[in-house]
């Protein structure tokens, strides 16, 4: 669940990454413990033991929230990392700690003994109340992890993206500047921006990425280019890259999730997108999400299928983030969504060259 303030109150791991050989494109259902079922008559499958990360065990959390999931290859072989935010119950806001946890399969996942990494703040600092919405990339060229993620606190109203770096993917430094955008502030004729929703090495230098914006105090949220000259300097824009559903189809409210990834000459977006907003007391949380999907030639103009993809467990419209990596001739996501009862992840091919 992602949570918008009200406009009122508005205005008040591994060492390091390696690429020793080329990658070796293995179907995962020859290694994994079990296999995976063609979700109707589209190019996902699903993979047959869903969930893949519930809980961990881990005292401290309990209850799972946000995630994000990076792949990188080690001797032509796909590792799998996830860094989690957790709690000991599920609360909206406060309370929440850091996890990380790796797998060689990308379905079972150990724990680091030195979880949690880290904790909420004990001050009264501007990400005190919560942090979700994190996207995590490896940059070769300062050799560490990026981490963008959202930041609230909510007695003093301050609702931002932080940054934060790490060597090894366990011990993060977070920038002495943070918030690096305060998400409240208007570029033009955008009002607000929402929460990160992907990140990425720009092509030339810097970074690139997109992020959740609004035109309107009642308007969706949708996908707008963010870019990043360096971690400390950051700028939204007003391009809009995705934009919401129309009335009445399931994102017209926007989107809480996206992930691309590219498969030959085609790249893909994988988004998480809602369709009603849900009154709190000062802020609206999002409601009834599912997961759709969009292609581009280039990377820059993209076209929606404006279908849902029905990898949704029951009930219904419970998809809330999405990440998407591609290993090998495959695109491999993880899709968090409701399983009995609790927040969980799940695994999920998408394989449009799949022979049935």
């Amino acid at each position: 669940m992602h949570y918008r303030f009200f406009l009122a109150l508005m205005l008040g791991g591994c060492a390091s990454d390696y690429e020793i050989n080329a990658p070796i494109d293995v179907d995962p259902a020859d290694v994994t413990d079990c296999g995976f079922t063609r979700v109707e008559q589209t190019d996902f499958y699903r993979y047959d033991c869903n969930p893949v990360f519930t809980s961990t065990g881990e005292g401290w959390a309990s209850q799972i929230g946000h995630t994000a999931f990076h792949v990188t290859t080690v001797l032509g072989h796909p590792f799998y990392q996830l860094w989690y935010v957790g709690g000991e119950e599920e609360t909206q806001f406060g309370g929440y700690s850091f996890g990380y946890a790796v797998s060689d399969a990308g379905t079972d996942w150990e724990s680091s003994s030195l979880n949690p990494l880290f904790e909420s703040p004990t001050d009264n600092a501007w990400d005190k109340d919560a942090m979700d919405a994190m996207q995590v990339i490896w940059d070769e060229e300062t050799a560490q992890y990026v981490m963008l993620y959202q930041g609230i606190n909510l007695s003093q109203n301050s609702w931002g993206m932080g940054v934060a770096t790490s060597a090894d993917g366990l011990g993060w430094d977070f920038l002495p500047g943070n918030p690096v955008i305060d998400l409240l502030q208007p570029q033009g004729n955008v009002m607000g921006y929402c929460w990160p929703l992907g990140l990425s090495k720009g092509i030339v230098a810097g970074f690139s990425g997109y992020v959740s914006g609004y035109r309107s105090p009642d308007g969706p949220c949708e996908a707008f280019r963010i870019n990043g000259i360096n971690i400390a300097t950051w700028q939204p824009t007003e391009n809009r890259v995705l934009a919401a559903g129309n009335f009445g189809e399931f994102d017209d409210q926007g989107f809480v999730s996206l992930s691309t990834a590219k498969l030959g000459d085609t790249h893909y977006m994988f988004y998480a997108g809602f369709g009603d907003w849900v009154v709190q007391q000062g802020y609206k949380s999002t409601k009834n999400h599912y997961l759709g999907m969009a292609t581009s030639n280039d990377g820059e103009t993209w076209n929606k299928t404006g279908e849902v993809i029905p990898v949704h467990m029951t009930p219904e419209g419970m998809v809330t983030s999405v990440a998407a990596h591609t290993v090998g001739d495959r695109i491999h996501l993880w899709i968090t969504d409701e399983y009995d009862g609790s927040s969980a992840v799940g695994y999920f091919l998408f394989d449009p060259n799949r022979s049935e």
